[in-house]
């Protein structure tokens, strides 16, 4: 969770299409968790209208603590959860109420975090944060794709490597299992982009991931900072950029074959024609 700035923005479990961001309703998080809503009372802060919100960050910090006595668990063997698994765990529930959701399923000595099977067809998800792209312990930084090959190979079904920047809603649970389906890209707070990304095929790696969910426009992913299709806070990166505090170059990854406007919002590509240096993106 060190890779998550300050909260912001609402996620509605029921309309997670059209809302994500930090904050959750006593019982949208209730029914993510398993729990009784008068459980989590004591966490929840009330916003200017007097409704009261949960933090995920919060939840996530309380429920691995053991804080708040959940039936779904924190850690299975020495794998630790996410949120981010519950939460997808919960959507593909209620987008998809005849499939079982098997968690933490082993292959070899590794887990992969979700498995899901519809009408006798089994997908499974591999939640991808900041780390697996940016390093951050003393291991070696691989390609998730080495991860999705090495399940794929052991268990006889497809991974889909699920990474943060796509959001956790119904559209992007069918297209699990639908490719003509849609799906969204989005980000609000996360302090990762992809210009920190280290692996030097970072470019095609974003691009290949993110195609699996039918997640781009028209003119690329940089609706993902915006609040285009989805409410939700424009990422504030997109303002420090517009005021010279932040370098446009932390949006687009190395190694970049698709141009730099492929990467970003309207409101960067003239500033980006401007300032930009392709070739630091070149392996």
């Amino acid at each position: 969770m060190a890779w998550i700035g300050k909260s912001h923005g609402v996620f509605k479990l029921h309309e997670s299409d059209s809302y994500c961001g930090s904050f959750l309703s006593i019982a949208d998080a209730a029914e993510i968790l398993g729990v009784d809503q008068d459980q989590l009372s004591p966490f929840a802060k009330p916003d200017d209208s007097g409704e009261r919100w949960v933090s995920e960050l919060d939840l996530h910090k309380r429920w691995g603590a053991g804080d708040i006595r959940s039936t779904h668990p924190s850690k299975v063997g020495a794998a630790t959860r996410s949120f981010d698994e519950l939460i997808l765990q919960r959507l593909i529930s209620i987008t998809f109420p005849e499939a079982t959701v098997d968690i933490q399923v082993p292959f070899g000595r590794k887990r992969m975090d979700l498995a899901v099977t519809l009408n006798g067809t089994t997908k499974g998800i591999e939640f991808l944060g900041p780390s697996h792209f940016i390093q951050q312990y003393q291991r070696d930084l691989k390609s998730p794709f080495d991860r999705k090959k090495e399940a794929e190979d052991s268990l006889g079904y497809e991974c889909v490597l699920w990474p943060f920047w796509i959001q956790r809603c119904t559209s992007n649970v069918k297209a699990l299992f639908d490719s003509s389906v849609f799906g969204f890209a989005s980000v609000w707070s996360t302090k990762a982009h992809f210009g920190d990304f280290q692996l030097y095929d970072s470019a095609r790696i974003i691009h290949d991931i993110t195609e699996r969910f039918g997640a781009f426009r028209d003119d690329g992913v940089g609706y993902m900072y915006l609040c285009e299709h989805t409410h939700k806070p424009v990422h504030p990166i997109i303002d420090q950029i517009l005021a010279g505090k932040t370098k446009v170059e932390r949006l687009i990854p190395r190694d970049n074959q698709f141009g730099d406007g492929f990467w970003l919002p309207h409101s960067l590509k003239t500033k980006a024609n401007k300032a930009v240096d392709s070739t630091r993106y070149r392996a």
